[in-house]
């Protein structure tokens, strides 16, 4: 008795406290207000009377959740439908409730969800990409110089065979007239390698 006596204030001042955080995220959350506008943000409830065909539908399901011969949620006969397990799920379930999922009740000078031009869809957008991706290629490709190739100069061989060794020997010839004999009596050797004797000058 004394713990429920204990717990009974400190959890009412629990409530009170997470009722008070509450108020002030909304009070923070709530948009600013705007110049001829009273009411902005949530309106205020519709007393316009509601839809027929949308009252009938809300009345079907509930009817169908409270039979008590076969009770079935909506939620389950909607997991239990096997075109609704793919990955579009909402897509999959607008169109299995067929709403609108633009629908508003703000009025039309505030918001209008139908006012939405061509452009904004998604393939315009993506056609006005593709065309000025297009126009950038074209216009740099355009502004390329034209490449000019240049090949490097390249040393031809000297050709080789007997004419080359003919002329080779004629150079040599030319600036070395006594060439054979240089080899014959190079470094004082004279006929059969013997070495020529030195011949004395006037010094010695």
């Amino acid at each position: 008795m004394d713990l429920e006596q204990r717990s009974g204030p400190s959890s009412i001042a629990d409530a009170s406290s997470e009722a008070d955080e509450l108020s002030r995220i909304r009070h923070l959350l709530r948009p600013p207000p705007i110049a001829g506008v009273a009411d902005w943000g949530i309106p205020p409830e519709s007393t316009e009377p509601c839809d027929p065909g949308i009252q009938a539908k809300v009345a079907q399901f509930i009817a169908l959740k409270k039979d008590p011969q076969n009770p079935k949620h909506f939620n389950d006969s909607l997991m239990s439908n096997r075109s609704f397990r793919n990955p579009h799920l909402y897509a999959k379930l607008v169109e299995f409730v067929d709403v609108d999922e633009r629908v508003t009740n703000f009025p039309k000078h505030v918001w209008d969800p139908s006012d939405v031009r061509e452009d904004w869809y998604a393939d315009r957008i993506a056609e006005y990409q593709k065309a000025r991706s297009e126009q950038q290629a074209s216009s740099q490709n355009s502004g390329k110089r034209s490449q000019i190739d240049f090949t490097s100069g390249k040393s031809s061989a000297p050709p080789s065979g007997p004419r080359s060794a003919n002329r080779h020997q004629g150079a040599k010839d030319r600036y070395q007239p006594y060439g054979g004999l240089q080899h014959s009596y190079g470094n004082g050797l004279g006929e059969g390698g013997h070495k020529k004797p030195r011949e004395r000058s006037r010094w010695g």
